[in-house]
């Protein structure tokens, strides 16, 4: 092996392991960026319960109040899903469908939310 081969071994080695370090850190953002939503999904639920608790405690309709609150948290669950799909993080149950993306079960022949023909 002459020297050019080793100097081809080392850097091939060395840029292997910068990219999975890469791979490692986005990861990481991606979890963290996660237990953020997950933090203001939680708080969001809450303000949530208090409003309907207080509309049915009090008889005033909050509707208009908790429509805006299940908008935000629609789309704070629609974020997760993208960050979900982008680090893999899936539900043990199996599979996603290469269509919408979603998580479905393992035995699935058809995605239950697009309908789309799972490949086996």
């Amino acid at each position: 092996m002459d020297i050019n081969e080793v100097k081809k071994i080392v850097t091939d080695t060395a840029a292997s392991a910068g990219k999975k370090v890469g791979e490692v850190a986005n990861k990481t953002k991606i979890k963290f960026a996660l237990a953020n939503l997950q933090s203001d999904l939680d708080e969001l639920y809450e303000k949530l319960g208090k409003l309907h608790y207080d509309a049915i405690s009090t008889g005033v309709n909050n509707g208009t109040k908790e429509s805006a609150v299940i908008t935000k948290i629609d789309s704070i669950k629609s974020d997760m899903e993208v960050l979900k799909a982008e680090v893999g993080v899936f539900p043990k149950a199996g599979k996603v469908c290469s269509e919408c993306g979603k998580s479905i079960p393992k035995s699935s022949a058809f995605c239950p939310y697009c309908g789309k023909e799972i490949d086996s």
